[in-house]
């Protein structure tokens, strides 16, 4: 194997475990973002346990992203996500529930999306049948972890109709014709022609420099970013939830001297990493700028908390900008000095 495709493979490889940490955290995060205003896929069971009918906001959008992501995914999600969202807001922990979101996200993610695949009409057909049999499944699931969870509790026609028949409804009105009808446009407006979308306001690098990109894929298209910036979205993204359900939990804020400590450590990492590179003392590789990046987005969140010490907090702002500064000035520099060199070595080589 030829260094090119090794380095090839070791990318492919750390795309496929960034992207799937980013889907995980991107359906959990949207799971008990959705479920804090409009209710888990568990709520119209465990607040209300008599027969109604509700369009499943949560619901739709766990299926339809499960489908997306697959089996695997979906399970994962299904569980945090519940889980998450349980020790949040209802201050106890209903396991058999994280365990049939869980399962469902699996069963609805078997039948995954792939490119092109609705260009077949006859797929849109086969994804209903695939929802109606998992909804069945899980109909069953539920009715079952009543019985055997709460022995005694509700007769059996009252979980059939409480539980099951209403869990059915909400498939029904929620997720049963919509899905299909989304995953058929997804896949004509990004999967009809394979596009590839590279703009420098997104990547911050030219074509020559795509090593320092990353891709996300919908459908066929590749939209391109910065590696380092990807990192920090997600190191943002990440801090900002883990602090929410801090605050949602324990009822406590983030320390605002502790975020001060952070904001000074974690930038260090990055800058010097950015800095090496830029000085041309060495050359980032993938993996440095999505970590680095990823510590920066943590820092970037926790600078909203040091707003007691808002003095300090441009301080440390105003020495590291100018730290990135004066490292511009000198890599141009060293840059524009190389670049001399080569040509008075190239100009001497051409004379006769």
């Amino acid at each position: 194997m030829t260094e090119s495709a090794h380095n090839e493979e070791q990318y492919d490889i750390l795309r496929r475990i960034f992207l799937n940490i980013f889907i995980i955290a991107f359906i959990t995060i949207s799971y008990v973002y959705i479920s804090e205003p409009f209710g888990s896929i568990s709520t119209i069971f465990i607040n209300n346990q008599e027969l109604s009918i509700q369009f499943g906001i949560t619901l739709l959008l766990f299926t339809f992203l499960s489908v997306l992501a697959g089996p695997i995914n979906g399970l994962i999600t299904g569980f945090l996500g519940e889980f998450i969202f349980q020790l949040a807001f209802y201050g106890t922990i209903y396991i058999e529930w994280c365990f049939i979101i869980a399962i469902y996200g699996f069963l609805v993610g078997i039948y995954k999306y792939q490119p092109l695949k609705y260009h077949k009409r006859i797929n849109v057909l086969y994804t209903f049948i695939a929802l109606i049999i998992t909804s069945f499944i899980i109909f069953s699931l539920i009715i079952s972890f009543q019985i055997v969870f709460y022995p005694g509790q509700f007769t059996l026609d009252i979980i059939f109709i409480n539980y099951g028949i209403k869990f059915l409804l909400a498939v029904l009105i929620s997720v049963l014709f919509i899905v299909p009808i989304l995953l058929f446009l997804y896949d004509k407006v990004l999967a009809k022609e394979e596009k590839q979308l590279y703009y420098m306001f997104l990547t911050h690098h030219p074509l020559s420099a795509s090593d320092h990109t990353f891709y996300l894929k919908f459908g066929r298209t590749k939209i391109y970013f910065c590696s380092r910036c990807s990192g920090v979205i997600l190191g943002g993204l990440i801090a900002l939830f883990t602090t929410y359900l801090i605050s949602k939990i324990y009822q406590i804020d983030f320390s605002p001297e502790i975020a001060l400590l952070l904001c000074i450590i974690l930038p260090i990492p990055g800058l010097t990493d950015w800095g090496t590179q830029r000085l041309l003392l060495r050359k980032s590789s993938t993996e440095s700028r999505l970590f680095t990046g990823f510590i920066i987005g943590l820092a970037l969140h926790f600078m909203s908390y040091t707003y007691k010490y808002y003095f300090y907090t441009m301080i440390i702002l105003t020495i590291y900008f100018t730290i990135f500064g004066l490292l511009v000035y000198f890599g141009h520099k060293k840059e524009m000095r190389l670049l001399k060199e080569e040509m008075d070595k190239f100009s001497v080589e051409r004379e006769p």
